[in-house]
């Protein structure tokens, strides 16, 4: 969720457009963190094009944007679909929707209200700098890390569509499932092809790293647990293609599905055993999973993972909060 800005301003290249499967074409933009990209999609169909997610905000995604739509022929926008409110995933939504004029913009119901919780009137930078605070981090920090969450600031596109698990739309010319796909963040949505099996999966599934599972302000209690029913839900899905918000293509899911699931079960065991060595606060335990030199991006979503992490162990009764924030071995 709290995603820096940068001045960085790439020049859009030929290769930041590729068709990687029939009809369906990867717009790469640039990122200003060790995470260097974003993919979004463009799908081609008989009334238009799909976009499913837009970039961050700024001048240099709008540029890429322009660049791209031309390289597909200046063809109409159907529709914008959002998969989940993360700022390289909707920042860019706003102004992409005035450039395209898109007949709808699609985002799921509970992703709206986790959207207008972090950008819009709900935005509570108060409340976050308590919450820091509350998972032990130091106040001098805590205001820094404040202070980077309040530079994310763009219009947040009002979506014309609201769907939820079930709904149908057409993506091209197939018509896609909606599928409801917590954790990562708790509205976000894919869309599965009912022919083709093909899945747009934002962020829930991911080649080479692993997406962050974080708890926040106002998320659900226990993310890591909506995460991994995800991840077996993905898995059983058995979609023939994967087209991730990062990094390559997914053609095995089940198998980068238990990847994944793995990867977190080892986390558990770094995080219980953090506590069995005596640290007590969340703060405490982040340092010591994540013990490098972090930005105070890096250190936001490093603390949300590790809060997301001992809720699980709590839920699992391996570990207790016996305060907000602190914990014990159980």
């Amino acid at each position: 969720m709290a995603e820096a800005l940068s001045s960085v301003s790439p020049t859009p290249s030929r290769s930041a457009v590729i068709e990687v499967d029939h009809g369906v074409y990867r717009v790469t933009h640039a990122l200003p963190w060790a995470l260097d990209h974003v993919h979004c999609y463009a799908v081609e169909g008989g009334d238009g094009l799909t976009l499913i997610d837009t970039g961050l905000s700024g001048k240099a995604t709008l540029d890429g944007w322009v660049y791209a739509l031309r390289e597909l022929g200046d063809r109409p926008v159907a529709q914008i679909l959002l998969t989940h409110f993360h700022p390289d995933h909707i920042g860019a939504a706003a102004v992409l929707a005035e450039l395209t004029a898109p007949g709808e913009i699609v985002q799921g119901a509970n992703d709206l209200h986790s959207a207008e919780q972090a950008f819009g009137d709900r935005r509570d930078p108060v409340g976050y700098e308590a919450f820091l605070l509350e998972h032990g981090m130091a106040p001098k920090l805590a205001s820094a890390c404040v202070d980077e969450e309040m530079r994310v600031a763009f219009p947040v596109a009002r979506p014309t569509r609201i769907v939820r698990e079930g709904d149908t739309l057409s993506i091209g010319d197939e018509s896609f499932e909606v599928l409801e796909l917590p954790g990562h963040a708790d509205g976000h949505i894919g869309f599965l092809g009912k022919e083709s099996r093909r899945l747009f999966a934002g962020d829930v599934l991911l080649n080479e790293i692993t997406p962050n599972v974080g708890r926040w302000p106002g998320s659900r209690p226990d993310p890591l647990r909506e995460y991994g029913d995800t991840l077996a839900r993905v898995g059983d899905l058995e979609p023939s293609i994967v087209f991730p918000g990062h990094r390559g293509l997914i053609r095995d899911a089940a198998a980068r599905s238990k990847e994944i699931q793995d990867h977190h079960a080892a986390r558990l065991r770094l995080h219980s055993a953090a506590l069995r060595g005596g640290v007590r606060t969340t703060w405490e335990v982040t340092r010591q999973i994540w013990p490098g030199r972090l930005t105070l991006h890096e250190m936001q979503f490093a603390l949300a993972e590790a809060a997301a992490h001992l809720a699980r162990l709590a839920a699992e009764g391996d570990a207790e909060e016996v305060t907000p924030g602190s914990w014990l071995c159980a």
